[in-house]
């Protein structure tokens, strides 16, 4: 079994200042993560670095290099994110905009079922015209365009609450 004494002394030696180092580059959680991941890789291969000059500047080089790719991962991951999420908007979006569509379909087939002038008066009514324009428009009174307009309502309502949708 391995004598961990040097490891601890290694680790007890190096932690604070490649944490330090760590922490330019991210936050305190994950730079006490970066630290730990460089000092256990540097272990390692502690044979491959025997002929490292300066321990200090190699751990730093190693601490700068894992900031960097755990930094490009997230930036990596943060934009997979926005694409995921904007395909979904889009999807959403575009499902709207058919059952908008499939709704206005609906709506214009059930007012084609109404009378005549009660369907031209929901039909101005659903085009923005007040009840004296609509009076103007069809040359009634406005208590007709409200009996048309409230009449077309109702029959529309018992309509589609007649379907199972």
């Amino acid at each position: 079994m391995e004598d961990y004494s040097f490891l601890e002394k290694f680790i007890r030696e190096n932690y604070v200042a490649v944490c330090a180092v760590a922490e330019r580059f991210v936050d305190r959680d994950t730079a006490q993560d970066i630290a730990q991941n460089v000092l256990f890789k540097f272990w390692e291969n502690r044979e491959k670095y025997a002929e490292v000059e300066s321990l200090d500047d190699f751990l730093f080089i190693m601490v700068r290099n894992e900031a960097i790719s755990y930094l490009r991962s997230r930036k990596t991951e943060s934009e997979r994110h926005e694409v995921w999420e904007g395909e979904r908007e889009e999807e959403r979006d575009v499902f709207h905009a058919l059952v908008e569509e499939e709704t206005n379909q609906l709506l214009l087939h059930a007012i084609s079922l109404l009378p005549e002038q009660t369907a031209h008066v929901i039909r101005l009514v659903l085009s923005g015209y007040s009840n004296k324009e609509i009076a103007l428009l069809v040359n009634v009174s406005i208590n007709t365009v409200k009996t048309l307009k409230y009449g077309g309502i109702r029959k529309l309502r018992e309509y589609f609450e007649s379907r199972k949708f």
